[in-house]
C-alpha cells in the first residue's frame, strides 16, 4: 500500500505541499505539525446549494484561516471565553476548511477527525484557538480537519414553499456534506484514510453530528461519531415553521418578488438584522435551523428511520455537569444574588413548567445538595433539562434500536474561574479534547492537573477515532451504554465509571416538559 507523500517534507523550513486531486496546496510548519489553513471546498450563491470548487490551476497557499460566516456575536466577553473567539473576518465566501497533519512521514493511513464547531446554527467557526487541531494531530498521529459553513439565515432560510422550484434546503448542513466529500476525495494527500473518518462536534456542532447521521447524502462519508454537549439534537424545525420564519425575513428585507437577484441584493449585515427582527416576530423562536425535508433530512435524527440509517456508526455522547453556568455567566448573571425564589422563577420561565412544578423540582434537587447556593441548584436543573436529558434519551434510543455500540460520558472537572461559580460549564470539554489547555488557561487554571486530564481525554477521543472503541490503558474499563444501568465515564482528576450519575436530578426533571428549541432558552441567552 503506497501512502501519498506530502512534498518537500524533508527540507527544514520549506513550506509543505500536498499534491491533492483538487490541486497542489502549500501550507505551514508549526512545531512539528503541518497546517493547511483556509482551503476553499465550495462556492454558492446566497440560499442556494453549494457546488465543489474547481481544481486549483496553481499551488494554493493555505497559510491563513478563511472567512467565518456572517454572524452577530451573542456572548459577553471575558478572558475565560477567549479560547472560543476567532478574530477572522466574516464573509459569505466562508466555505473553507483547515487540515492539521503530523510533520513526519506516515507509516500507514492515518485516522481522520473532522471537527464541527459550536454556536448553535447561528454563530461560531472552525478556527477558534481552543479547537486548533495541532496537539491532537501530533499526539495521535491523525489528520484533523475543521471547517466553516453557512449559518443562521445564510444557511437555514427555508424557501421551497415561497420560491417555486427552490432546492437550496438545509444548505448549512449540505455545506458540511460537501466538506466531507472533499475529505473523502483529498485527505489521502495529507496521509489521511478516507475509509476511517470520525466526525465530532460540541454544542451546535454535536447536533450537526446527529443530523449528519440522519442525512442520506452523508452516508459513507464518516464511520464514527461523537456528540458533545448537544441540546437540540432530537427535534428539528417543521417545514411550516421554517416557512413562517422565511416569510418574516423576506418581509423585513422588503422583498416582494424573491428572485435570485432580489435575494442576493441586501448586504450581510442587513440580512443579519432582518433575521433578528424576524425571530422576534416569531415569538422569539429561532426557526432558522435544520428542517425535516424529504430531500435532505427525511426524519429527525433519533427517529426509527434515522436510527436504521446510522445503525453501523459507533457513537460517543455526553455533557458537562454544569453546562448552563456558562450561559448565566456570559449573560452577566450575579451568582451570589440569586435566591431560591429567583431560581424557581427562572427555571419556570425556561422550562415552561408551572410555578408549583418548577418549585418542587428545585426543592427536590436542593434536598440532595443542601450546601449549594441557589444559583448552583438552578444550574443543575437547567443543565439536566437542556442537555443531559436529551443526550441521555438519544443514547437510550440508539442503544434500544440495536447496532453499533454507544458510550456515554460526563465531564465533572471543576474550574475555579469566576470565584468557582462556573464549575464544569458548557465548552469545558473542548480544551481537554484538543489539548489546548494553554489557550484556555483563564478558564481552566490548575495547569498541571489540566494537562494530565487533557492527555487522558485526547487519548480517549484518539482511541475511538482509531478503533471505534474509546477504551485505552489510561482509563478504567468503560462499558458500553445500557438503558437501565447507564454506565458513564466521569472525566475528572480521577476518571471513573459511575452507574446512572445524578439520579436525583434526572428524576426531578422527568416531570417537566421536554426541552426543545421551542422552550424558553432565549430568556437566558442560551446558544443551542
Amino acid at each position: 500500500m503506497e501512502i501519498p507523500a506530502m512534498l518537500e517534507t524533508g527540507r527544514a523550513g520549506a513550506a509543505p505541499v500536498a499534491d491533492a486531486p483538487c490541486g497542489a496546496i502549500s501550507g505551514l510548519r508549526v512545531e512539528g505539525v503541518q497546517q493547511y489553513l483556509g482551503i476553499p471546498y465550495g462556492t454558492a450563491r446566497r440560499f442556494e446549494t453549494a457546488e465543489p470548487c474547481p481544481p486549483f490551476t496553481a499551488p494554493y497557499r493555505a497559510e491563513a484561516r478563511g472567512p467565518r460566516c456572517p454572524q452577530i456575536r451573542r456572548m459577553a466577553q471575558g478572558d475565560w471565553l477567549n479560547f472560543l473567539n476567532d478574530p477572522t473576518p466574516t464573509g459569505e465566501d466562508c466555505l473553507v476548511l483547515n487540515v492539521f497533519a503530523p510533520d513526519i512521514p506516515a507509516t500507514g493511513k492515518r485516522p481522520v477527525m473532522v471537527w464541527l464547531h459550536g454556536g448553535g446554527y447561528i454563530s461560531g467557526s472552525g478556527g477558534s484557538p481552543g479547537a486548533d487541531g495541532s496537539h491532537l494531530a501530533a499526539r495521535g498521529d491523525v489528520v484533523v480537519v475543521s471547517l466553516n459553513h453557512r449559518l443562521n439565515a445564510f444557511g437555514f432560510t427555508y424557501l421551497p414553499e415561497i420560491v417555486p422550484g427552490h432546492t437550496g434546503v438545509n444548505t448549512g448542513m449540505t455545506d458540511i456534506v460537501l466538506a466531507l466529500k472533499w475529505v473523502r476525495d483529498n485527505v489521502a494527500a495529507f496521509g489521511g484514510d478516507p475509509g476511517n473518518v470520525t466526525i465530532f462536534g460540541q454544542s451546535g456542532g454535536g447536533s450537526k453530528v446527529a443530523i449528519l447521521m440522519a442525512m442520506p447524502s452523508a452516508e459513507g462519508l464518516f464511520h464514527r461519531a461523537v456528540v458533545q454537549s448537544a441540546s437540540s439534537l432530537l427535534r428539528m424545525a417543521t417545514p411550516e415553521r421554517a416557512t413562517r420564519c422565511a416569510r418574516l425575513l423576506l418581509e423585513e428585507l422588503g422583498i416582494d418578488d424573491p428572485t435570485p437577484e432580489a435575494l442576493s441584493a441586501a448586504d450581510p449585515e442587513t440580512v443579519l438584522q432582518a433575521r433578528l427582527r424576524a425571530v422576534a416576530r416569531n415569538d422569539g423562536i429561532d426557526d432558522f435551523r435544520p428542517v425535516v425535508d424529504p430531500g435532505t433530512l427525511p426524519a429527525n435524527p433519533f427517529e426509527p428511520a434515522s436510527l436504521a440509517r446510522s445503525a453501523h456508526i459507533p457513537l460517543m455522547i455526553g455533557t458537562c455537569e454544569d453546562e448552563m453556568s456558562f450561559f448565566l455567566a456570559a449573560a452577566g448573571v450575579d451568582f451570589d444574588r440569586i435566591d431560591m425564589d429567583m431560581a424557581r422563577a427562572r427555571f419556570a420561565g425556561f422550562s415552561r413548567a408551572s410555578p408549583d412544578l418548577a418549585g418542587a423540582v428545585l426543592d427536590n434537587i436542593r434536598a440532595g445538595h443542601p450546601d449549594e447556593l441557589p444559583s448552583q441548584i438552578l444550574v443543575r436543573a437547567l443543565s439536566e433539562q437542556m442537555y443531559r436529558r436529551n443526550d441521555r434519551e438519544a443514547a437510550d434510543l440508539r442503544t434500544a434500536a440495536g447496532g453499533a455500540p454507544v458510550w456515554t460520558y460526563l465531564f465533572r472537572w471543576k474550574t475555579a474561574a469566576l470565584d468557582g461559580h462556573l464549575k464544569s460549564p458548557h465548552t469545558m470539554c473542548i480544551p481537554f479534547i484538543f489539548g489546548s489547555v494553554a489557550a484556555a488557561a483563564p478558564l481552566l487554571g490548575r495547569p498541571e492537573q489540566a494537562r494530565a486530564l487533557a492527555d487522558s481525554v485526547m487519548d480517549t477521543w484518539l482511541a475511538f477515532a482509531r478503533t471505534g472503541d474509546p477504551n485505552h490503558a489510561g482509563l478504567p474499563d468503560w462499558p458500553v451504554h445500557e438503558t437501565t444501568t447507564r454506565p458513564t465515564m466521569i472525566f475528572d482528576d480521577e476518571c471513573h465509571v459511575a452507574m446512572d450519575p445524578l439520579p436525583e436530578t434526572r428524576k426531578a426533571i422527568a416531570a417537566c416538559p421536554a426541552y426543545s428549541t421551542d422552550s424558553g432558552a432565549a430568556t437566558l441567552g442560551a446558544a443551542v
